[in-house]
């Protein structure tokens, strides 16, 4: 994530970068939804991430105004929490009604801008699947960044989001075993807080 954000502020001609950025995000949703399996309190979880969606939105909005000018799409903590409430939808609801739920989200998400839109709801209840159902969930982890990809070709734009597949192989070896502990909001606080200071080195420098 910070390589990618790092590309996007300052070398926005070296695609590498964003190359390398697109594993972050397959990450993060595999976390959600691993969190959801590990949580004892899903409604304190869920207003954790609404909460540091709400922080982190002045600061993306300045810091995605410096990289394209646009201030009106709405940051990852948004689609991580609307992905959150998928997976309980799914897991909660019979077959028939969360389907149609499920997708009423990912469109609002899509049409509100949420970042990463239908395909960052979708991949945090998909990645779901690698818990319980391996190979099928190794399988839909990589054909998933593809769907977007095909979609933009259709459209005449050429898309890397294909790379955030490199990201699998790291999912597929987590065996559910706790690594190194740092403070719970250690990885909530550095989505804004590295998105102010690159806003802050670019700011100076311009």
């Amino acid at each position: 994530m910070l390589v990618d954000h790092v590309g996007f502020l300052f070398f926005p001609d070296q695609i590498v970068f964003r190359m390398i950025g697109r594993m972050a995000f397959p990450l993060f949703a595999f976390l959600v939804a691993e969190g959801y399996e590990r949580t004892s309190n899903l409604r304190k979880y869920f207003v954790r991430l609404l909460a540091f969606a709400a922080i982190s939105q002045p600061v993306y909005m300045l810091f995605r105004f410096a990289t394209d000018g646009t201030t009106n799409d709405l940051n990852i903590f948004f689609t991580l929490a609307a992905g959150l409430f998928a997976v309980t939808l799914w897991d909660k609801l019979p077959l028939a009604s969360s389907i149609p739920a499920i997708a009423l989200i990912a469109g609002l998400a899509q049409f509100l801008g949420f970042d990463y839109g239908v395909y960052g709801v979708m991949s945090v209840p998909l990645s779901r699947l690698i818990l319980y159902h391996r190979k099928w969930g190794i399988a839909v982890l990589l054909l998933l960044p593809q769907i977007p990809v095909l979609v933009r070709f259709l459209w005449g734009v050429i898309s890397i989001q294909t790379y955030a597949a490199m990201s699998v192989p790291l999912i597929a070896l987590y065996n559910g075993q706790r690594g190194r502990v740092l403070p719970r909001l250690f990885f909530y606080a550095f989505y804004p807080g590295h998105l102010f200071v690159l806003w802050l080195i670019w700011y100076v420098i311009h």
